[in-house]
């Protein structure tokens, strides 16, 4: 698979946000979409001690940048004279590497790191493929540790079958097995600690969207319509009362299109309203 189909086909909610890219820029992030859906797929498909090895030696790789690895060529190609790039997609490699076997998350603390780890680190990363400015990487960053709380509130049964828990002990405090086996005690605290990492999430998504009048106007309109959809996600987890045993909750196709319009819509107006604050903070 090239690159761009690799986007198309795996990533459903955020491929036709990239619609609003160039040729060039969709190219660019179809090529970072393929490295991390590349790692991805050997933390969480293949797994087992041999590709946790195998990631740690990547991650050495790339911090030498004198390794042979067909990964490491291609971020130091793509992240070329973008080290802070080179630097996330380093961090999210050596956070894969602990992540190949049964994961079991104990705490608040350990799930942000997980989530800045595997997702924080993409936001960090697309702004440095599109060279914006580090003062809002922190936002970059928020708004992929969002998706990723999204992802793993939907994913909560999926992860329990393969002996994964990614809501924390302190909120979930049951082992996969009793997710998965549809215990009713363990049902409900699921349920109550979706509530809290969804609110969680809609935190950090508006945390995200502060940084949103940093992007270029297309990779604005893009990162809006991709956070519209994936919060709808988040809608319909509540609307299934944040039950993640009712059945992979999906948005349907005409809600999709709501939410990009809404997006695209709000995205024209971020800059506007950023002079505008300048503006009265001035008089």
């Amino acid at each position: 698979m090239t690159p761009q189909e690799t986007l198309s086909y795996h990533a459903r909610s955020f491929a036709p946000a990239t619609r609003a890219l160039s040729r060039a820029d969709r190219g660019r992030i179809a090529r970072l979409y393929a490295l991390c859906r590349t790692l991805d797929d050997l933390a969480d498909t293949v797994g087992g001690p041999d590709i946790s090895a195998r990631l740690t030696r990547l991650e050495l790789d790339l911090r030498s940048a004198a390794g042979t690895d067909p990964l490491a060529i291609e971020a130091r190609t793509l992240f070329s004279g973008k080290p802070l790039g080179l630097e996330s997609f380093a961090a999210l490699v050596k956070t894969l590497a602990s992540d190949t076997a049964e994961t079991c998350i104990a705490t608040d603390a350990e799930l942000d790191h997980y989530c800045m780890g595997v997702a924080g680190t993409v936001g960090i990363m697309v702004c440095a493929l599109f060279e914006v400015d580090p003062q809002w990487h922190r936002r970059a960053a928020d708004l992929g540790k969002a998706m990723q709380l999204t992802n793993i509130c939907r994913d909560v049964m999926t992860d329990a079958q393969a002996g994964r828990r990614y809501l924390p002990y302190t909120m979930c405090p049951h082992e996969p097995d009793a997710i998965a086996g549809a215990r009713q005690k363990a049902h409900a605290d699921v349920r109550r600690a979706v509530g809290k990492l969804l609110a969680r999430a809609d935190q950090l998504y508006a945390s995200g969207r502060m940084g949103l009048p940093a992007l270029p106007l297309r990779l604005r309109l893009a990162v809006t319509a991709a956070a519209a959809m994936y919060a709808g996600i988040g809608d319909e987890l509540r609307a299934n009362s944040c039950n993640p045993a009712r059945g992979r909750v999906f948005v349907p196709t005409w809600r999709k299109f709501l939410l990009v319009t809404g997006a695209t819509a709000s995205g024209l107006r971020p800059r506007v309203l950023a002079w505008k604050d300048r503006q009265h903070a001035e008089t």
